[in-house]
Formats: structure tokens, C-alpha cells, sequence
């Protein structure tokens, strides 16, 4: 397919091609930061390093994706949005496997930052894709698909990456991310069109380019839906992180047990993000994300009580899933009303959303650890702190947001 014609969604099965093809490239750079967790202690032994040194390959990924989403977003309004995604996916791609054929550690972690790099063009490039091509309720049922896979995508990542690192050597993750690029770029190719014609494109030059997230980050409005959507990743990272020892440290669950919670939890999300796409039909997007943050800071609060009353652990599990279903309600409304005050900047607002929201899920994750594997208080008061940030976020801009209409 020429990517010199602009790419429309004609039909229902174009639009849902188009769904498949950005979901698995919003859910493959999520995968890849911590798929590999439970082979660390393996790739330390074959590179005889420390382990620390291997798990600086996270924190190189990490630096590259919040880099890579920070330059190709307003890039990408500037050149178009298909080249970049296919230079995305293709570097992401034989980076994964000069990973899986690393000689050092020094080789891996160059490599794990070119990885990061080129993954943020599937989430920040992507992104940006659908405000080129649908809008309103339209937008927001696609961002809440994409949201769902994409707030799934950390939570499968390391129970497939622990089953892989019990049956096989480290470097079959890399392999596994070297198909799913191969996948991604096969859907690039086949599925996706450039969806930003020139006439549409950014005139502004290499200094013009870079301001556009400058400039996002001056906008109220943009900016209370970008950090409702911030604070509800850190809600949602705050138990991701702490989730392997709060649950079979503390609740005392099994391997099997854990995974069960994680998967229950997990598919709770993907059935709030279907409910979520079939209210979009008779409520607004920014109505369902005030009452979603509603009922999690509620969750929230309701948990971290029962946890210091001493409630038996159930409560716990009750209360981790129910905050999960949440998330599905939540991530999709968020984008959605984020990118439409970014409509004409659409790159720029893809990489203020992917950075804050990034750099929010890294900071929650120690966050949780404060108290030791021996207490889940501090995951729930993370929790319910980040829930209540992004609640006090969303209100805000929907204020302001109608105060801005009335005018």
C-alpha cells in the first residue's frame, strides 16, 4: 500500500484492522520493559556481571522510550506520521534481536536504549494516528481500546516472561520481541496508510518542532486530562510493582494462585474497557472518566481502611481487581480528551501524554516498596493518593473545559 494516500477507515473491518494493527504496537513497548524480569538472574550469569548491571538494561529502556515519545511526537506532525512508525518498528525490531545475540552487558544496555527508542514510535506515532483520523466519541472508544491493551500489556508481560525464563534460556524474550516486531511491521505495511498529508503538516522548522510539547504543557485544560491519565498509571503501577510480594509474601497465595489474581484482575480490565466503548454511546467521555476515578478513589479508600483494620485478606484480592476493572474506564477517556485539545499538534500532545504518563509509572514503582515485602500498606496509600490526584485532575479540567465553552 502507498503511504502517500492518506488512510481513511471506509468500513467497519478497515476500522478494525486499524485497531489491531496500533494495539499490537501499544502493547509490544509495554511488554518489552519488564517481560524480561524473570531472566535477569540468567542474563547476569551468561555475561558473568552483576545483576545490577542487567537490570540497568530496565532503566536504559525506560531513558529511551521517554526520549524516543518526547522527539517523535512532534516530529512526527512535522514529517507525517508512516515513515516514522516504519523506521519504528524496524529498528525496534533488529534491535530486539542484536539483543538476543549481545556479547556483553555494555552491548545489551546500548541496544535496550535503541530498543526503547524505537518502541516509542508505535505508542507516540500511533497515538497521534487516530486523532488524525477519527474524532469525539469515535476517538474515544479507539483510545479506549488501545488504553486497555496498553494498561493490560505490563501486567501479562511478566507472567508470559516468567514461564518463558522456567522453560528456556534469557534470549528467547529478545527472540519473542523480535517476532512481535516482525508482526507490527507486517501490520505497518499491510494495514496502515500515512494519516497526515503534507498540506497538513507542521511548517515550523527544527526550533518550531520542539516547542509544540513547550507549548501543550502551557494548556490547562490539556494538561489536567494528561495528568488524570499520569496519576492513574501510577495508581495502576503501584500495584504492578508491589503485586508479586503483596500477593504471595503477604496473602500467602501460590505461584498459580498469583497468576490467577493477575489474569482475573487483568481480564476485569478488558471488560471494563468493552463496557466503556458501549457508554461512549450515551455519555460523554469526560462523564464516564469523573465517575470511573470516582469509584476508584473510592476502591481505594475502602481497601486501605480494611487493610490497616486488619480485614482478612480477601479484601486485599477484592480490592486490587476492583481497581483494575477501573482502568478500563479510565485510560481511553483520558487520551481521548487529551488529544482533542491537542488536535492541531496532535504529535506534540501524543509525547506530553506518552512522557507524563511514562515517568508517573516510574515513579510509583519504588514507591510501593517503602515499607519492605512485609506490609501492603504503602501500595495501598500510593494507590489511593495517585487515584485521588488524577480525580482532582479530571474535575479541574472539566471545569474548566465548560467554563471555556460557556465563553
Amino acid at each position: 500500500m502507498s503511504s502517500l494516500t492518506r488512510l481513511k477507515l471506509s468500513s467497519g473491518a478497515d476500522r478494525a484492522m486499524f485497531i489491531v494493527a496500533l494495539g499490537i504496537m501499544a502493547a509490544v513497548s509495554p511488554m518489552a520493559t519488564d517481560i524480561y524480569l524473570a531472566s535477569i538472574p540468567a542474563a547476569a550469569e551468561y555475561f558473568r556481571t552483576p545483576i545490577t548491571a542487567v537490570q540497568l538494561s530496565l532503566s536504559t529502556y525506560m531513558i529511551g522510550m521517554a526520549l524516543g515519545q518526547l522527539v517523535l511526537g512532534p516530529v512526527s506532525d512535522r514529517l507525517g506520521r508512516y515513515g516514522l512508525i516504519v523506521a519504528g518498528t524496524s529498528v525496534f525490531t533488529l534491535s530486539s534481536a542484536g539483543i538476543a545475540l549481545s556479547t556483553s552487558i555494555e552491548m545489551m544496555l546500548v541496544l535496550r536504549a535503541v530498543q526503547g527508542i524505537a518502541g516509542a514510535a508505535g505508542v507516540v506515532v500511533g497515538r497521534a494516528m487516530v486523532s488524525d483520523t477519527v474524532s469525539g466519541i469515535e476517538a474515544a472508544k479507539v483510545y479506549t481500546l488501545l488504553g486497555t491493551i496498553t494498561s493490560m500489556a505490563p501486567i501479562v508481560a511478566p507472567l508470559i516472561g516468567g514461564v518463558i525464563a522456567s522453560q528456556a534460556v534469557w534470549q528467547t524474550v529478545f527472540w519473542l520481541l523480535t517476532g512481535f516486531g516482525l508482526l507490527m511491521l507486517t501490520g505497518t505495511l499491510v494495514v496502515l496508510k500515512e494519516t497526515l498529508p503534507p498540506a497538513e503538516r507542521s511548517r515550523a522548522g527544527l526550533v518550531g518542532i520542539f516547542e509544540g510539547p513547550w507549548r501543550m504543557l502551557g494548556q490547562p485544560v490539556f494538561m489536567g486530562w494528561a495528568l488524570a491519565l499520569a496519576f492513574a498509571f501510577g495508581c495502576l503501577f503501584s500495584y504492578i510493582s508491589a503485586s508479586s510480594f503483596v500477593l504471595q509474601n503477604i496473602v500467602g497465595l501460590s505461584e498459580l494462585g498469583y497468576s490467577v489474581v493477575f489474569a482475573l484482575g487483568a481480564l476485569c480490565g478488558l471488560i471494563g474497557g468493552l463496557v466503556n466503548v458501549r457508554l461512549l454511546n450515551r455519555f460523554s467521555p469526560g462523564a464516564i472518566l469523573r465517575t470511573a476515578l470516582i469509584a476508584l478513589s473510592c476502591i481505594n479508600l475502602v481497601g486501605l481502611a480494611a487493610l490497616l483494620a486488619g480485614a482478612p485478606m480477601w479484601t486485599l484480592i477484592a480490592h486490587v481487581v476492583a481497581a483494575q476493572a477501573c482502568f478500563g474506564f479510565v485510560m481511553g477517556n483520558a487520551i481521548a480528551l487529551g488529544q482533542a485539545e491537542a488536535r492541531h499538534r496532535a504529535g506534540a500532545g501524543s509525547a506530553v501524554l506518552g512522557l507524563l504518563q511514562f515517568l508517573l509509572g516510574g515513579i510509583a514503582s519504588p514507591l510501593s516498596g517503602l515499607g519492605g515485602d512485609s506490609t501492603a500498606v504503602p501500595m495501598a496509600v500510593w494507590m489511593l493518593i495517585f487515584s485521588g490526584l488524577a480525580l482532582i485532575c479530571a474535575v479541574t479540567a472539566l471545569r474548566l473545559s465548560r467554563r471555556a465553552d460557556a465563553d
